[in-house]
């Protein structure tokens, strides 16, 4: 199933990885041997995308993230956000701290890092099979101070399961896939040199409860 991620890469200048990983299991098998930085890495060997300002729609920040990244697109960024949603899934199903560190802001890693413990602490193992992206939407785009916000809408059906060490489901179903909405908010400050995006916030936004939550909200 990991060859389908690295066909998915040869295929795209973007990264935009989220479809060629839609309906493959997570919290379970080895590492993928992609890199998962590439998902919110800015890249720096296209030519800059000029969208015009009509585009903006109801963002009207995104022209001052533009003033410090002029190759910066919405679309783009929407495409390699919902990358990042698969690759942190599995992350934090697989336990995976190194990468969760490199893709969550400090606050988010904390939360995130706390849930892994107690399951390991609870000899838990989580599992996460993500079987389709309903939709991703920008519903905010901010930029206060030279740091840029912004939040999208996913909409996915999954499964999501915690089992013990014997392998006995605790808590959730791993064979029955429900609809979960959060809101992801990545930020980026604009004046330093790394240009990726990082995961600041995630928040449910229809109140909908599959069982055993894929990844922990940090909203409290």
């Amino acid at each position: 199933m990991y060859e389908v991620i690295l066909y998915a890469a040869i295929a795209t200048v973007i990264c935009a990885m989220l479809y060629s990983v839609l309906g493959k299991s997570v919290g379970r098998g080895p590492e993928s041997a992609i890199d998962p930085q590439s998902f919110l890495d800015t890249k720096t060997d296209q030519p800059a995308v000029i969208e015009p300002v009509e585009e903006y729609g109801n963002f009207p920040d995104i022209g001052e993230i533009r003033k410090f990244d002029n190759m910066f697109t919405l679309s783009t960024f929407l495409d390699q956000a919902q990358g990042a949603y698969s690759v942190i899934l599995e992350a934090f199903a697989e336990g995976d701290r190194p990468l969760l560190k490199e893709l969550l802001t400090p606050k988010v890693y904390e939360v995130y890092d706390k849930a892994i413990t107690d399951r390991e602490v609870n000899n838990l193992t989580q599992i996460t099979d993500l079987a389709r992206l309903i939709n991703a939407e920008v519903t905010e785009v901010s930029c206060i101070d030279n740091q840029a916000r912004i939040s999208v809408r996913f909409s996915a059906e999954l499964a999501s399961a915690l089992t013990d060490a014997e392998g006995n489901v605790v808590q959730g179903d791993p064979d029955v896939l429900a609809q979960s909405s959060e809101i992801w908010s990545f930020e980026r400050q604009l004046k330093l040199k790394n240009p990726n995006w990082l995961l600041a916030d995630v928040a449910p936004s229809d109140g909908i409860d599959n069982g055993a939550d894929p990844t922990p909200d940090t909203t409290t």
